[in-house]
């Protein structure tokens, strides 16, 4: 960029970032840096207080225990600085998504690689967001010496000497003594940041490194390792090696960095009240921004002092030159103000503080053309008036844009480099833990990044059921008809394909079928007339005695096959009983065959048939053989038994398995005794030596928990799940579904909601008592659900993610699929007879392939487009019909 010779000139005499940093030392080892005025820098990452779903009581809870972080840190000696920063990058996000894949399928592969493409060109311009909370605690030893030392403490560290060998032997033993009780302040600090739910890591001499230098550059990041300058062919400061950027130039308005421009803003007038979250504003700007908070606590004495001083000159405000009261209303109102002041400070624990707020805005893009310059000056004023704007919303808080002093301050918000200014704002400790930068938004589970979910904050939050953080990998998935779940269920399920788990899906109707198509599964329509059986006695692989809970399932099964219009005079415990012992009878029998050792049904009604009680009891006989009886529909040539009397011919070592009940809805007691056998094999097929994960998705899990005996064997389900590695998740409309309504209370209800970590739920009308009461949701979740928009077709659902009963892991998400994955998962009526019919005019090419081409075509569906051609002509309507 062209410069003249008077602003060249004047640059040569500006000086240099290196020279501008108080920095001296990063001593490898110590996790620490050293100022230039010899004081010690320690840092830590801090989660932060994820309370933007807490209730205002909790938040209050947070605010306490914040405060006496403040109460126990040494006074005038320690300054602590919060640095929050929101960058417009994902670090390393994509990497460790990438790394979780354990699959080689190829269309697994092919659409994984349409979602990283999406995701990287929303990165490339700027629309993800990374949040970043860190605390430093900057502590001056020679000063907390001079305040907490003895004078023989201070002697014993030796006095002045001529000998140079002494006095670097005196001055490393003081600076291992200052060290030493430096980190035991910090051991203190630790816990008080423990019990505020911080959730801090130390950060080590590279990480404060690092720290430094990305601070000074938004794109650039320089992962080269920090080398004392002792070990290098040529000595380079630690200042040398940290300085990363450079100023180009500087106005009244702004920095020049590197061609971003960069503008400060301090806050000159607190607000009339504080309370928690009054800067949670600045994370929905929707730009990059860095908010840095100072606080020091002062000598309590010498401002006790100076208040009474204050207090007297407000007093003599208001009289006149003859000692009689004048009416002098801002002396009046400052009079009350200190008395209530010092009446908080000498009546309980609080103590003052002075606090100095900044928050740096700059620019997303590198200024390199004069024209890149004016476009970005323009940016930079609309930002920093937005900036301006929500400190005046902060209740009467009122900040200004720096001029004179922008440098300086821009270089006090960098990491560990805070120092004194004169925007210190006198404050009570209680209203500082308001106004300091602690509040975070969930960041998910970051160790598995399984599946990734973008936010209404522009984060993109990665989240595993199989995270060893959580109790299960269970969930339940709630939306009301047309809001989305469907969507979501399927964008979680090609994700979760990366992990190579067997997938298991029950469905009343054939949302999903387009999704199995195409990664090979087998599809498989269950009904009177199918060939197709499984066979509920089958045990997992390498098993040859069934477990207690097979036997059990057996059992409950059973009970739903005979009905529950038992006569009036029959031991329902009695009954189990038999049944129980006849089961693992029928197992001991067929055991000992060589032909067919797995029974079928028509075994243990062979078994009741002639069963005989040990102790000749006829009643008991009687009860058996009337079981028997009434299995009669179930086994042999009865209507129902090529499902349930059949050897299994389902082959269930495929990863996707599709099972669609549709054809059974006419006959409940049928549907429902077939999709608990459904749900129970999925399950327990993960069971073998292949130490597989697997995924079972229960559509429409209503239908299963109508019946008292089918709901008890799927709370067993969710209960048992975990032991298999396994994730079951029930979908369905309402939380109603799960555990009924005040007039008819489902009994099993509870068991499935306390057995399901995760619940995702998307837009609810009416009541929310259910979710109050039985998903502990708060007010402030239930309103964010009422306010969710109608899923936008071709774009993105909203829904909220709870993981158990805390508001902290509790978060907003959108559901965003690329084109590819749109078409493949859409439910709109209009997209899937378009979808049927351009799979049939292009059925030479492979399937992939064609979603891609008519996601290229169609990028965002057809809901925003009218009529096509093809509509018009009713080829469509054709196709549909054929």
């Amino acid at each position: 960029m062209p410069v003249t010779q008077a602003e060249h000139d004047r640059s040569l005499r500006s000086p240099a970032v290196c020279e501008l940093l108080p920095l001296r030392d990063l001593p490898m080892g110590d996790d620490i840096i050293v100022r230039t005025n010899g004081a010690f820098v320690a840092g830590y990452e801090l989660r932060g207080m994820q309370s933007y779903f807490a209730t205002d009581a909790d938040r209050n809870q947070y605010k306490s225990m914040l405060e006496a972080l403040f109460r126990c840190v040494p006074d005038v000696s320690m300054r602590i600085q919060f640095r929050y920063e929101i960058s417009e990058r994902l670090n390393d996000l994509l990497d460790r998504y990438i790394r979780e894949q354990r699959t080689e399928q190829s269309e697994v592969m092919a659409l994984d690689s349409h979602r990283l493409q999406m995701w990287r060109q929303k990165e490339r311009s700027g629309y993800f967001f990374e949040n970043r909370l860190h605390v430093y605690f900057i502590l001056d030893p020679r000063i907390h010496a001079r305040l907490y030392h003895s004078a023989q403490q201070n002697r014993s560290l030796g006095g002045f000497t001529l000998s140079q060998t002494k006095a670097i032997q005196r001055a490393r033993k003081e600076h291992e003594a200052y060290l030493a009780e430096f980190e035991s302040i910090l051991r203190g600090i630790e816990g008080s940041m423990e019990a505020a739910s911080l959730g801090p890591r130390r950060l080590k001499t590279q990480d404060l490194f690092e720290e430094l230098k990305h601070a000074q550059h938004p794109t650039r990041r320089d992962r080269r390792s920090y080398v004392p300058g002792e070990e290098l062919i040529e000595y380079r400061s630690a200042r040398e090696q940290a300085a990363d950027a450079s100023i180009l130039s500087e106005t009244e308005t702004y920095l020049n960095i590197d061609g971003f421009l960069y503008g400060v803003v301090s806050l000159k007038e607190l607000p009339d009240a504080t309370f928690p979250g009054m800067l949670k504003g600045f994370s929905t700007l929707g730009f990059p921004i860095v908010v840095s908070a100072q606080v020091v606590i002062p000598d309590q004495v010498k401002v006790l002092k100076s208040y009474r001083k204050r207090l007297q000159k407000m007093t003599a405000a208001q009289k006149d030159a003859n000692g009689n009261f004048k009416s002098n209303p801002e002396a009046e109102v400052a009079q009350a103000q200190l008395i209530q002041v010092q009446r908080d400070i000498i009546s309980s624990s609080l103590k003052t503080a002075k606090l100095s707020l900044s928050v740096v805005v700059r620019t997303s893009q590198a200024a390199i053309s004069l024209r890149d310059l004016e476009r970005s000056e323009r940016e930079l004023a609309n930002r920093t008036q937005e900036v301006l704007n929500a400190f005046t919303h902060m209740n009467g808080a009122k900040a200004v844009a720096e001029t004179i002093a922008k440098r300086r301050i821009f270089i006090g918000t960098l990491p560990g480099l805070a120092e004194a200014d004169k925007r210190d704002q006198d404050m009570l400790t209680l209203n500082v833990a308001d106004m300091v930068p602690v509040e975070m938004p969930w960041t998910g589970t970051r160790r598995s990044p399984l599946i990734l979910f973008e936010t209404p904050y522009r984060q993109l939050i990665p989240f595993s059921m199989f995270d060893p953080d959580l109790s299960d990998a269970n969930g339940l998935l709630m939306a009301k008809s047309g809001g989305g779940k469907t969507l979501a269920a399927q964008q979680m399920l090609l994700m979760a394909a990366r992990a190579n788990p067997l997938i298991s899906i029950l469905e009343r109707g054939d949302s999903y079928q387009p999704l199995v198509e195409l990664m090979g599964g087998e599809m498989i329509e269950m009904s009177l007339d199918s060939d197709q059986t499984l066979n509920p006695w089958d045990l997992p692989s390498g098993e040859a005695t069934p477990s207690n809970d097979q036997i059990s399932f057996l059992k409950n099964l059973t009970r739903h096959m005979l009905g529950e219009n038992t006569p009036p005079d029959l031991d329902i415990d009695l009954l189990d009983g038999i049944l129980l012992e006849a089961i693992a009878a029928t197992y001991k029998r067929c055991g000992a065959k060589t032909s067919n050792p797995i029974p079928l049904f028509g075994d243990l009604a062979a078994e009741l048939a002639h069963w005989q009680d040990r102790d000749r009891n006829q009643r008991i006989n009687a009860i058996a053989q009337m079981a028997a009886t009434k299995l009669r529909a179930w086994v042999d040539e009865g209507p129902y038994a090529s499902l349930f009397d059949r050897p299994t011919t389902v082959q269930l070592n495929n990863p996707w398995l599709y099972f669609n009940v549709e054809k059974l809805k006419d006959d409940p007691r049928l549907e429902r005794a077939m999709s608990l056998l459904i749900a129970h094999t999925a399950t327990y097929r993960a069971s073998g030596a292949t130490g597989q994960p697997s995924i079972v998705l229960l559509d429409e899990c209503w239908a299963l928990l109508e019946s008292p005996i089918l709901a008890g064997v799927v709370v067993q389900l969710f209960r048992t799940a975990r032991k298999r590695n396994a994730s079951v998740w029930g979908i369905s409309q309402t939380p109603e579904d799960f555990v009924g309504t005040p007039d008819r209370p489902n009994e099993h209800g509870a068991g499935i909601v306390k057995n399901a970590t995760t619940k995702i739920i998307g837009k609810q009308p009416g009541d929310m008592t259910a979710l109050r009461e039985h998903i502990h949701l708060n007010e402030t979740a239930l309103n964010q659900i009422k306010t969710f928009a109608q899923p936008k077709k071709g774009h993105s659902a909203e829904f909220l993610i709870a993981i158990g009963e805390k508001a902290e892991s509790t978060h907003a998400i959108r559901i965003v699929p690329s084109s590819v994955d749109y078409w493949i998962t859409t439910t709109y009526a209009r997209e899937r007879a378009f979808r049927k019919w351009w799979l049939r005019q292009h059925q030479h090419l492979p399937l992939i392939q064609v979603y891609e081409e008519l996601a290229t075509k169609y990028p965002r569906g057809l809901a925003e487009m009218g009529p096509l051609p093809v509509e018009l002509s009713g080829e469509i309507q054709e196709a549909m019909t054929q």
